[in-house]
């Protein structure tokens, strides 16, 4: 009797430690984990410039690393750094313009706002009264004020820690560089002993998803950016920098770019510009749009099957779990979810396990 209580509790206990010292883990790597993630998404979809670089560099790898680092940096870092410092600018300006408006009483609307069909009579008579300090209009407007401020005071702490995030996980990389093989051999392992003999499949899969995620979605992401940024930049629209980083977030999105681009054709319009303005239009929903369709399929590769609805829970779901990075991070975990559980589902015997005898090239490499 005493031996089967033994039998039964040792286990049990056991199975306590080591969930404790998994609780435990993660808790210590938690304030890492969307870092790792991006990290690794990173070390994934550049590991065949890295191994070129360490060949051209004849075998050192950290020096290969830190080059492949310097470009990411140059590559991701740089555009925000840039629309950051544009921002910062066009607030200046605002500002600047604001204080010289009120410093003359209190300003009138811009004719355009006040003649908008049914809100700009009231958005008039609601700036007037809040001119004349009618205390219920002030009460009003400060019940608005309170909820955008705190939006605003989130937004900016969200984008602080998603650069602290952005910037270690630039470090996480050259660790993950330099030890690429021997973390593939742990993960290999561990896939085998959850999956049996369709764990190099399953391998393979998992990273030709990351890859096909990263080249597909947001290598098209920044071709579209990069079109709108200089369609902004040539009609004299302001702050071109800035609305082609937020266009690079909103092309994750179908017809994302035309959410700035069309109100930037609005704004040329109103000030005159009716040929630049027809221009933003027609290069926004014909060039920049179509590049979608175009480029897409190029970068994915045409046997590819990634549903665009994960992509549009990945990224707002993705932001709401890991932040700013979370937007990048949250269309790959779900697109490799998707590819796998289709794989086990739809593909049980698709290889017999005799020929499953190496890693894929893509897992190679």
């Amino acid at each position: 009797m005493k031996n089967k209580t033994a039998d039964f509790v040792e286990p049990l206990i056991a199975l306590a430690v080591i969930c404790l010292l998994s609780l435990t883990i993660f808790s210590i790597v938690r304030p890492f984990l969307a870092a790792t993630l991006w990290a690794g998404i990173l070390v994934i979809s550049t590991w065949r410039p890295y191994l070129f670089l360490v060949k051209c560099l004849r075998g050192r790898r950290a020096l290969a690393a830190v080059a492949m680092i310097s470009a990411l940096c140059c590559f991701i870092l740089l555009p925000i750094v840039l629309a950051a410092s544009d921002f910062s600018s066009a607030a200046s300006s605002w500002g600047i313009q604001l204080h010289a408006a009120f410093g003359q009483g209190w300003p009138a609307l811009p004719q355009w706002l006040v003649s908008l069909p049914l809100a700009g009579n009231y958005i008039d008579q609601f700036w007037t009264k809040l001119g004349a300090k009618d205390a219920e209009t002030l009460t009003s407007f400060r019940s608005y004020i309170a909820p955008a401020s705190q939006l605003l005071l989130l937004l900016a702490k969200e984008i602080g820690s998603g650069m602290m995030l952005l910037v270690m996980s630039l470090f996480i990389s050259f660790f993950i560089y330099m030890g690429g093989e021997d973390l593939l051999a742990w993960i290999r392992g561990f896939v085998e002993r959850l999956a049996g003999e369709r764990s190099i499949e399953l391998l393979g899969i998992s990273l030709a998803s990351t890859k096909g995620v990263v080249y597909g979605f947001m290598g098209t992401a920044v071709v579209q950016a990069v079109l709108a940024w200089f369609a902004f930049l040539i009609s004299g629209v302001p702050n071109a920098a800035s609305l082609g980083f937020a266009s690079f977030i909103l092309a994750l999105m179908p017809f994302g770019p035309s959410l700035i681009g069309l109100p930037a054709a609005a704004w040329l319009y109103y000030h005159g510009e009716v040929g630049w303005s027809i221009f933003m239009v027609l290069w926004m929903l014909f060039v920049v749009g179509s590049a979608d369709n175009v480029i897409k399929p190029l970068l994915i590769g045409k046997g590819s099957s990634l549903p665009f609805i994960l992509i549009f829970f990945g990224v707002l779901g993705g932001a709401l779990a890991f932040g700013m990075l979370g937007v990048f991070i949250g269309p790959v975990l779900l697109t490799v979810f998707y590819e796998l559980a289709r794989s086990w589902i739809f593909y049980p015997q698709r290889l017999p396990p005799a020929t499953v005898t190496a890693l894929p090239d893509e897992a190679k490499e």
